[in-house]
């Protein structure tokens, strides 16, 4: 307001003017408020022309309207957040923000239920199947919990560097090494190593490592261009497990992830998307 204007130069009078355009049924509870405090100023002794009134009222009046605003505003945008990518942890502090500005209690049951939808479908119905939490402090840490296996799982198998497990080098090591005694993973076979006391037995028995029978050596095992020739009109990778006597954990599972590590990026992916979602699989 111009304060030039004859009629609003006096604050009180200014204040007043003021506060007679603003009408509403959120806001006339405010406004009859501040013009009672200007009443009760006057007559408490403050001068009408004293500056402070106006100043006093017009503060008030911006931060009246700022926090409603920003409060609407955030009512409004809190019921479109959504996690995006792998990033849980933005996403948190990002909605927290949001609803202490809409006003929001985070314990709320209202609040928890937009939280919820806001999440991957998959990392909820993990929290709720595992840890049944109920206050903001449990779902938090529970969704971060289970965030983080997902992303470890995920970068174990696309062969990733990842703090606790194998590195992205022994991984490349691991898929590509021809020493006889590590895995002898190729486009469409991986076949599992032997220990030290195997291959003793082997030459000593001189079977083949191979196939298994006497009379020739791996190399020049009659069974190795037959097998090639299937390998080589199938899609579908190969995996052979040959060692002398049971099959052991290790060894089926080095063949399983040889198989894995022959597929697609997207393929992979989809892996451990399918694993995260259905953990207790694992424990059936």
């Amino acid at each position: 307001m111009n304060p030039h204007v004859e009629q609003l130069a006096i604050p009180y009078q200014r204040s007043m003017t003021f506060l007679s355009y603003i009408r509403g049924p959120l806001i006339n509870d405010w406004v009859e408020e501040q013009a009672q405090w200007l009443i009760d100023q006057t007559t408490g002794g403050v001068p009408h022309a004293q500056e402070n009134l106006w100043r006093t009222i017009e503060t008030r009046f911006r931060q009246a309207y700022t926090d409603t605003a920003e409060k609407q505003k955030a009512q409004h945008n809190i019921q479109d957040l959504k996690m995006k990518g792998d990033d849980l942890d933005s996403f948190i502090a990002q909605f927290a923000t949001t609803a202490k500005k809409a006003g929001y209690d985070l314990d709320g049951e209202a609040t928890l239920d937009v939280f919820q939808r806001a999440l991957p479908f998959k990392l909820v119905a993990n929290c709720v199947k595992f840890d049944h939490p109920v206050t903001w402090n449990d779902w938090t840490a529970s969704a971060q919990k289970h965030q983080q296996e997902y992303i470890f799982f995920k970068e174990r198998v696309r062969g990733n560097d990842c703090r606790g497990g194998a590195t992205k080098p022994q991984w490349r090591n691991a898929l590509n090494n021809r020493n006889p005694n590590a895995m002898d993973i190729g486009c469409t076979r991986a076949r599992a190593m032997f220990t030290d006391k195997e291959k003793r037995q082997r030459v000593q028995s001189g079977l083949c490592f191979r196939c298994n029978k006497k009379g020739h050596i791996a190399r020049y095992c009659p069974n190795q261009e037959a097998r090639a020739a299937e390998a080589s009109t199938s899609n579908t990778p190969v995996v052979t497990v040959q060692t002398q006597g049971p099959v052991s954990a290790a060894q089926k599972a080095q063949a399983l992830i040889a198989t894995l590590h022959a597929e697609s990026e997207e393929v992979r992916d989809c892996f451990a998307d399918e694993l995260f979602g259905k953990k207790d699989v694992l424990n059936a």
